[in-house]
């Protein structure tokens, strides 16, 4: 019992066999058409599964299944269409298709198919089964009324019908009995009706089914043949993209040897003016002009070596002022130290040139007791000790005419003034002379050093000489 329970029977006779066996033993005949594609496979499973084995033996179904290609499955064509593979055809007993299914279906869906089909077939044989019944129960009351009479002729019965009685309901029990046997051969009828409605339904579906398969076929084919096209003009691209590759590879080396040839050229002539210019900024930062801004409003100009320290400037700047000064450049802003004295002009950034600002030190000059009280008055009094020192250069000249000159720093004649032009760049911004003169009245600018009134400046405003 278990191993039915786990094992299909199908079928090893041949179809009209299998089809009387079906008839006599009044069982649902169903066919399965196999083929050799992945529906197939999945179908299998589907009819290997044990629910499906169950309810097909306990029905006592009679299952006969066939290969698509074989002589046996041609015959059953010739009846039954074969449109798709896999098919499954479930008949009933009276050779009318019960249900038809194409292709591959899950196995849920497939159990309810086949126990609809079965409940199907089950209610035709119950509505076929009563009339025979019937027509045997009512030949019995004919032949058992016949001995009552003959038994029992001399018996008086007073309580026996009339004979028009009982022609009568004889006749009411035939036409009652016709009544049903008509009604049951309209339910017949009207049963066939849609199952041949049914039939062509699933008849349509196949048809369907199978125009839609071929549109299909036919537009895969459509599909390979625009794909072949394709990969033919694609292999034509690529060969004609490989030679443009290979033209274009020849030409860069080319074009690669003619430029690392210009570029080894230009890299040595690069080289040799990198060197030159690497030689004249050396040359030009052996030596750093130095102009100083004095207090008075005057300028001092001389030239150091850059290894000279900045004391030696200091010491010319002192000499020449006649007392001690702090020395500051502008840009960038910075006020040298004691310490910063002993630096060479080169670590300090000053060569080839440079501007500094002479400061006096007023606390070393005006000594005022009282501690915090006279820094006070000195830095009160700064703005008028400078004012006095511009009037007395206004009226008594400047004091770079009224001071000797040191040995270290040779007097500015005006012949250097020409060439101190020429030297300046032609790209800086020259400075618009202060200058103006009406009649005896002049500004203060006038008195200015003429190498102050030629100072130009760049656009990071910083003063070049």
């Amino acid at each position: 019992m278990i191993s039915n329970l786990l094992k299909m029977n199908w079928f090893s006779g041949s179809i009209p066999d299998a089809i009387q066996r079906s008839k006599q033993q009044k069982r649902l005949f169903i066919v399965y058409i196999y083929g050799q594609n992945d529906m197939t496979t999945a179908m299998d499973k589907v009819w290997n599964d044990e629910e499906v084995i169950k309810i097909c033996n306990e029905a006592g179904c009679v299952a006969i299944k066939m290969a698509a290609n074989s002589n046996d499955c041609g015959n059953f064509s010739q009846i039954y269409p074969v449109m798709v593979v896999p098919s499954t055809y479930f008949i009933g007993v009276n050779g009318a298709p019960i249900e038809i299914t194409a292709g591959h279906k899950e196995k849920t869906d497939f159990v309810l198919v086949l126990k609809n089909v079965l409940k199907i077939h089950n209610e035709t044989l119950n509505q076929s089964m009563p009339s025979a019944g019937q027509t045997n129960t009512s030949s019995q009351p004919s032949a058992s009324t016949q001995p009552s009479t003959l038994t029992q002729p001399n018996t008086p019965s007073p309580e026996k019908p009339p004979l028009d009685e009982r022609v009568q309901k004889a006749k009411e029990k035939m036409e009652q009995k016709k009544a049903e046997r008509e009604m049951t051969e309209k339910e017949k009828q009207k049963q066939e009706e849609a199952e041949r409605r049914k039939l062509g339904k699933d008849l349509q579906k196949l048809k369907e089914f199978q125009k839609e398969r071929e549109m299909k076929e036919t537009v895969e084919q459509m599909r390979k043949d625009r794909a072949e096209e394709k990969r033919q003009r694609d292999k034509i691209k690529e060969q004609i993209a490989r030679d443009r590759e290979e033209r274009a590879a020849r030409f860069k080396k080319e074009t690669e040897k003619q430029q690392q040839a210009q570029e080894e050229k230009n890299q040595a002539k690069l080289t040799a003016q990198q060197k030159q210019s690497s030689e004249n900024e050396a040359r030009r930062r052996e030596t750093a002009r130095i102009q100083v801004r004095l207090p008075d409003g005057t300028s001092l100009s001389n030239s150091f070596p850059s290894s000279d320290t900045l004391q030696c400037v200091h010491s010319v700047v002192t000499q020449h002022v006649g007392s001690d000064v702090t020395l500051s450049m502008v840009y960038p802003k910075r006020t040298f130290t004691t310490e910063d004295l002993s630096q060479t002009l080169l670590s300090l950034n000053l060569a080839p040139s440079s501007v500094l600002i002479a400061v006096p030190r007023i606390s070393s000059v005006i000594s005022t007791p009282g501690g915090a009280g006279g820094g006070v008055l000195t830095w009160l009094f700064a703005p008028f000790l400078f004012l006095w020192n511009m009037i007395s250069v206004f009226l008594f000249g400047g004091g770079a005419a009224s001071q000797p000159q040191s040995d270290d720093m040779p007097p500015t004649t005006d012949d250097s003034q020409p060439a101190r032009r020429r030297d300046r760049p032609q790209t800086a911004y020259q400075r618009r002379p202060m200058n103006r003169g009406d009649g005896n009245v002049r500004r203060l600018t006038d008195m200015r050093d003429d190498d102050d009134e030629n100072a130009t400046w760049n656009g990071n405003s910083t003063q070049q000489m």
